[in-house]
């Protein structure tokens, strides 16, 4: 009924309780039924995200529900119709936040990771490439980067559309819950080690383990470190190639041009000594 509404173009008076009443059942709904199609004032996009947002509103501020699984149900919704919406070729960046930033509030309290969003920028960055740093930059903006599963960090490490600071941020990120795990697992020993030896009645050995990974975890560190500094250095080389690379493509035609001419001039001799030898009388 909502969908026959907005396609009749009613006053937003008398779409309003339809919007209401879905936002009720928000929790029951299925990604086709967020699927509704652009009409009036939003045709320059696929979604109509203005009316979502309505009814995703709508479901906050009626929502009774005994537990959290309703609101779960409904952060894992808006997480695939941003991973949806996100393939729109004419979805602006600034729209496509703007939905980010309501999938996050969707996931507040609800202990959700971020790969729902992250897999939305993937999508995003993807199907629009000719996008500017700063727009990438805009659209990675809202991601939390403490919150991405290990597999999602390590896909993020390997993006080619992700913007090099957010790429750094990522492995700045699993270098230190790397070092957390690491010195957590080096304390718990430590204190195994420390109780035997109580038990045992000596003196308490010193591991030298300890040092050994506050060692490592200060290389991790530096590595990071050096990391950041040679994304600044490809970053600079990717804008120096942009320039020279125009310059390349007409050295390398150039060689090819004067490969097959040289390779035209020899056949021209050869038939010029054939026909000369031809007419040389015996």
């Amino acid at each position: 009924m909502l969908r026959s509404a907005i396609e009749l173009e009613v006053n937003p008076e008398c779409r309003n309780p339809f919007e209401v009443r879905i936002g009720k059942q928000l929790d029951e709904a299925t990604i086709r039924d967020l699927s509704i199609p652009s009409q009036g004032y939003a045709k320059e996009e696929q979604y109509d995200t203005e009316c979502v947002r309505r009814i995703l509103k709508s479901f906050y501020c009626n929502y009774t529900g005994p537990d959290a699984s309703g609101l779960i149900a409904v952060a894992e919704l808006v997480e695939d119709f941003l991973a949806q919406v996100a393939s729109d070729i004419d979805l602006k960046t600034s729209t496509f936040t703007s939905l980010a930033d309501m999938s996050i509030a969707a996931s507040e309290g609800t202990r959700r990771s971020s790969d729902g969003i992250y897999r939305a920028i993937d999508i995003y960055l993807d199907r629009h490439r000719y996008l500017t740093r700063s727009e990438r930059e805009e659209a990675c903006r809202l991601l939390d980067c403490n919150k991405m599963s290990p597999d999602a960090c390590e896909h993020a490490a390997q993006n080619e559309w992700l913007p090099l600071r957010l790429v750094v941020q990522v492995l700045f990120v699993g270098q230190l819950k790397l070092r957390d795990t690491i010195a957590k697992e080096v304390s718990y020993d430590d204190r195994l080690k420390q109780l035997g030896d109580e038990e045992e009645g000596g003196e308490p050995a010193r591991n030298s383990s300890s040092k050994e990974v506050l060692t490592e975890i200060e290389k991790m560190g530096s590595k990071a470190l050096e990391l950041e500094r040679e994304c600044c250095s490809m970053r600079e080389e990717i804008q120096g190639d942009s320039c020279s690379g125009v310059k390349r493509e007409k050295i390398s035609m150039w060689k090819e041009m004067k490969r097959k001419f040289g390779c035209i001039s020899s056949m021209h001799d050869c038939n010029c000594h054939v026909k000369k030898k031809k007419l040389h009388p015996r």
